[in-house]
């Protein structure tokens, strides 16, 4: 079979094959080199005999690229893809003092809100930093075209406890949240609430990198800002041990949580 000489049989230009010419009485038969067409040679002619299977063969690959379709479609709706939430930070993002981190603490708690058909995942680690965070959580693994990808961003206690500047960590948040805003994931970031025992001027380092969160870029960048500084001051999250919140403190920042997630997947 000639490859090139199907589309010219699909217009009924045939060519037969001269190796396979056969001979009876004052007639000549052959098939066709492209769609393998009888072929007869009456009055100088060669001319077909009967319907291509040409035919049945396109009619064969309709018939299956209409099946593979219908059971993609079929997969598709069996086995949605699911919204995923991930949630990175710190102890705080952990959930370290809720009474069951499974259910009380943030991730858990949206978790409870959302049900089953959004996937939660926690990635807060008990005492990394902000610096670290950027550098070290990568979340290709979470990331599934065809679904909303959410990811609310938080850290900065354990930095400000290790006398980290304002204006570096900032830049450090703000190119660690454009990266995953860039990589397709939609993204909310934090401020940083007070913990007991932070020294005067590392404290007012924690208020100007907040300042810089709520009045800076990112809102403007497409970077949703949860302001749990703000929540804290109106007396929302109360503190366990001088550091970590309450499950009254956790269910206070997880309204915001659940407002900003659930925009994001544009939950009703």
């Amino acid at each position: 079979m000639k490859i090139k000489q199907l589309p010219e049989c699909l217009f009924g230009r045939h060519l037969r094959d001269a190796h396979g010419v056969r001979f009876r009485d004052d007639m000549a038969f052959s098939r066709c080199v492209g769609c393998r067409v009888a072929m007869v040679k009456a009055q100088g002619r060669w001319r077909p005999v009967g319907r291509s299977p040409l035919w049945q063969y396109l009619a064969l690959a309709a018939l299956l690229l209409l099946l593979a379709f219908g059971l993609q479609r079929w997969y598709a709706a069996a086995h949605p893809k699911h919204d995923i939430v991930v949630f990175v930070g710190d102890s705080i993002t952990e959930g370290v003092a809720a009474s069951d981190p499974l259910t009380t603490s943030r991730p858990g708690l949206y978790q409870v809100h959302a049900g089953n058909d959004v996937i939660v995942a926690n990635e807060g680690v008990n005492g990394i930093t902000l610096g670290s965070l950027a550098g070290l959580v990568s979340l290709k693994d979470y990331y599934q075209s065809g679904r909303r990808n959410v990811v609310v961003l938080g850290g900065g206690s354990n930095d400000f406890a290790q006398n980290a500047k304002a204006i570096p960590l900032f830049k450090t948040l703000q190119d660690y949240a454009t990266r995953l805003k860039d990589d397709g994931w939609i993204v909310g970031v934090s401020t940083v609430m007070a913990r007991n025992g932070l020294p005067p001027e590392q404290e007012r380092e924690r208020q100007a990198f907040n300042r810089m969160i709520v009045h800076g870029p990112l809102k403007s960048q497409g970077i949703a800002v949860l302001d749990f500084d703000a929540e804290q001051r109106a007396g929302r999250v109360p503190l366990a041990d001088g550091v970590h919140p309450t499950d009254v403190g956790y269910a206070g920042m997880s309204k915001l949580d659940v407002a900003f997630a659930d925009k994001a997947l544009e939950k009703h």
